[in-house]
This record gives C-alpha cells, structure tokens and sequence, in this order.
C-alpha cells in the first residue's frame, strides 16, 4: 500500500519525533509565561487602580504646591501608571508567544518528516458511485458535472504513474470542466501492491502492453456512454502509451493532448534522458535487482515484483533540491511566524509529495527503456501486439496540443512538445503547441498556468467536439 518517504529513514524520522519534545515543551512553558505574566500585571493594575482611586477620592478637595487640586494630580499619575503597565504587559507577552509561536512552528515543521498521512484519494471522486470501470491497475472515476452537458465527448484526464497519488492530475481535470468539458473522467493508477498477479487464473503483466490494454477498456467504456470518442488528455508519463494505444485504436479518440509529458527525449537536453542514456539500458535492471523487491503475503499483488516509489520520490528531491530547499525554509518561516494558511497549503502539498506508490516492475523497465534510453515511439520502434508503431502512425484528422514547461527539468519543453513537429498527418490548423513559464509541478497545479494556458486548450477542444444531441 502507499508507504511515506520517511518509513526508510527511520534515523531521521526518530531525530525528529525526539527533537519535538523540547521544542513542544519550550511552547507550553512560553503560553504558560504569557498567561502568569498577563494575570499577574492585571492583578497589579487592579490593586494600582483601587490605590489611586482611593487616594483621589480622598485627596480630592486638597490643594497642591502646582496649584491643581491634589486630586487631579494623583488621577494624572495613576493613568502614567496604568498606561506604564499595560504597555510593559504588552511587550512581555508579546514576547514569550512570539517565542513559543516560534517554537510551536518548528515542531510542527518536524511533524512533516514524522507524521504518517492516510492514504491520499481524489476529492472529487469520494461518492462510491462516480467509479465507473475498474482494471486490475486502473480506476476509471466519472467527475462529470452535474448540469446539463453542451458536447458529449468526455474528456478523460490519465494521470501519472511518477510515485504519486494520481489526483496530482484532478485540478486540471476540473479547471477544464469548469470551461465547458462538462463530461469529465479521470484515470487513477493504482499502487503496485494492489495489482494482482493473476487474473481469473492467468498471469496479469503490468508493462507497457498491459497498461495500453486497460487504457483501451477505458477509452471503449467511455465511448459506449455517449457513443461518441473522448478527448484524451495525459498528464506527463501516459503521453507515449496514450499515444500509442490511439494510434492502435484512432476510433478511440476525438483529440489527443498531453503536459509535461515525454514525448520525444531526443529533442532536447535533459537529467533524466542524459542520465539514462550514460549509465545504458540495464541500468534498470541492476536498480531493480537490489532495490526491487515482491509484495508480501496478505496484500492483493501477493508475489508481484515492485519497484519501491521512495527511490523514485527521493530522485525527485535530489533533482530539483534547491526549489524544495527554498520551499522549506519558506514554510518554516511561515510556520514560525504563523501565517497560517500559506503554511497550510505548503504542508498539504508535501504531506502528498512524501506519500509514495510502488511501481510493477516490468512498467518501470520499459519506461526507462522505451522511452528514456531508446525514445522508440519517435524512432518507429515500439513494438505492442505484434505491431511495430511510430510517430507516423498518428491517425490523421485527430487534433493534437502540447503544452511544457520552461523551467520543467523532468520533461523539458522540447522533450514535452517535439513531437508536434514530426506529426504530418494533422493539418496546422487542428495543432496547438503552448510554453508556459513554469515547472513540471506547474503545469498541473499552477494558477496562472491553468488560467493561461489551460483556458486555451478547452477552447481548442470545444471548437473539436461534439454537440449534445445530435445523432
């Protein structure tokens, strides 16, 4: 089942758990200052304003050597005093919470590499009747809205494979639906130990053939639904297999469109493609040989050899290091300083950035082989089914978009859009290629990539689709 990142390093993760102590306890002690401090200057200011009081009422009628009444006088002392009080009071209590606000931050910042979230789930998909197919790696969920429907083609979002929950994927989904592609499905990919191994008595393989099959059943279902082909939309690793299975089946498929995918990694310098490339295709096999290993007893993919996602996630980290450096030190920050709602949105996201989902291990091996070392959907040599396929296999007369990222350094913006200019059977017209200036996280995530660039991309599917209605 999805595991965290920091279940594999159990020194670090007791560190933490043992530095929070002293931090929590330092927070206890400094509420418990402000509130003796508080209660003890009210108490002063209390007994100091009866004493004046007194004094006034009691020396009221007197007169003194500055020619006001004496009265006057103690009264003009007594708000010096108070005044005197109050502000003291102030800045000592602002102190002992500034420093146990401080202090709580810190532990809870520790609680990110401590505390183990549940498991992560599709928030717009918790009504148990939105699943509407299920492969043995695949949950199909309908996120359609509930109004009446403009065109009947879905567009189904298929998230990625990458070592993460696959709603990394249901913002765009539901930015888009908010546009207009109100019939919205989205492509959930489930943790390497809840695939079976066997399905109904035969062996169920999980590689790049088995995940083109069930992207098949799921293009067929939600055809049948409407009687019309869906939009096919891949959020970053489908790109090549979503490619591949239209051009196996182009009846499936009314306009296909991928972001921060890797559709040619011979178009541009990139870590990952360099880095596959140097170290060679059995590179993958050596990874798999010591980190790979099979799932245990008592979980649905009993015996199935998986490739654990903390090595992926970890890659992850030490790839893009300094923006999750600059990312930490900004949440401690806030955190310290309670602002509470920007250091609610950064926890939230890496509470899910830190929970993993295992790879099979014969997906992880083609994908490192087929597509990073050997780009063989661009060469013409990817080989399903008994068919040799390419990039000429595009069907003809299916639109096609792109959209990368500048600063994307898992899929830069050549490897994500490259492919656009090898696909001649689509004429210009029925072709969109977008850069936007952010990340890979960004192209899913970002405000102002979805209000940019996405509310394009619905506009060119729009233009694409099919009425409501008409036969």
């Amino acid at each position: 089942m999805p595991a965290s990142m920091m279940e594999g390093v159990v020194p670090v993760t007791s560190t933490c758990k043992a530095a929070q102590i002293p931090l929590a306890a330092a927070a206890d002690a400094s509420a418990a200052t402000a509130q003796t401090i508080s209660l003890g200057f009210e108490l002063v200011r209390a007994a100091a304003c009866t004493g004046f009081s007194m004094a006034r009422h009691w020396c009221r009628p007197l007169p003194s050597a500055l020619g006001q009444p004496l009265g006057t006088l103690i009264e003009m002392n007594g708000a010096t005093a108070d005044q005197w009080m109050a502000e003291t009071q102030l800045r000592l209590v602002e102190f002992f919470e500034s420093f146990g606000q401080r202090r709580t931050g810190e532990a809870e910042f520790l609680k990110l590499f401590t505390d183990f979230e549940p498991c992560q789930e599709l928030i717009s998909a918790r009504d148990p009747g939105g699943l509407i197919l299920e492969t043995p790696g695949l949950r199909l969920w309908d996120v359609s809205a509930e109004d009446g429907h403009q065109i009947d083609n879905y567009t189904v979002v298929f998230a990625p494979r990458a070592g993460h929950h696959s709603n990394i994927a249901e913002r765009a989904a539901l930015f888009l639906r908010e546009l207009g592609l109100s019939r919205m499905a989205i492509v959930e990919q489930k943790c390497a130990e809840e695939i079976p191994l066997y399905i109904d008595g035969k062996r169920h393989r999980e590689n790049f053939e088995g995940q083109v099959d069930q992207y098949r059943q799921v293009l067929e279902h939600l055809k049948a639904r409407t009687g019309r082909p869906a939009h096919l939309v891949a959020v970053c690793q489908p790109g090549p297999l979503l490619m591949a299975t239209l051009m196996l089946h182009p009846e499936l498929g009314r306009s296909f469109g991928s972001a921060g995918a890797p559709m040619h990694t011979e178009a541009q310098h990139g870590f990952l493609t360099d880095f596959s490339r140097m170290v060679g295709p059995h590179f993958i096999d050596l990874m798999l040989a010591i980190f790979g290993r099979q799932v245990s007893d008592g979980q649905a993919g009993h015996g199935r050899s998986i490739y654990d996602g903390r090595l992926q996630v970890l890659g992850f980290y030490l790839l893009g290091w300094d923006r999750h450096l600059a990312n930490f030190k900004r949440l401690l920050a806030d955190l310290r300083s309670g602002r509470v709602e920007s250091a609610r949105r950064q926890m939230a996201f890496y509470q899910w950035y830190n929970t993993v989902y295992h790879f099979p291990a014969g997906f992880i091996r083609d994908t490192f082989k087929k597509i990073f070392v050997y780009n063989e959907l661009i060469r013409s040599r990817l080989s399903l089914f008994g068919r040799t396929i390419g990039i000429g296999d595009f069907p003809a007369g299916v639109p096609v978009w792109a959209l990368g990222g500048e600063k994307d350094d898992i899929a830069p913006p050549l490897q994500a859009t490259g492919h656009m200019d090898l696909i001649h059977s689509v004429p210009p017209k029925d072709k969109l290629t977008l850069i936007c200036d952010g990340g890979h996280m960004a192209l899913f995530r970002s405000e102002r990539v979805l209000k940019d660039h996405y509310t394009r991309i619905a506009e060119f599917l729009l233009e694409r689709s099919d009425p409501a209605g008409r036969g």
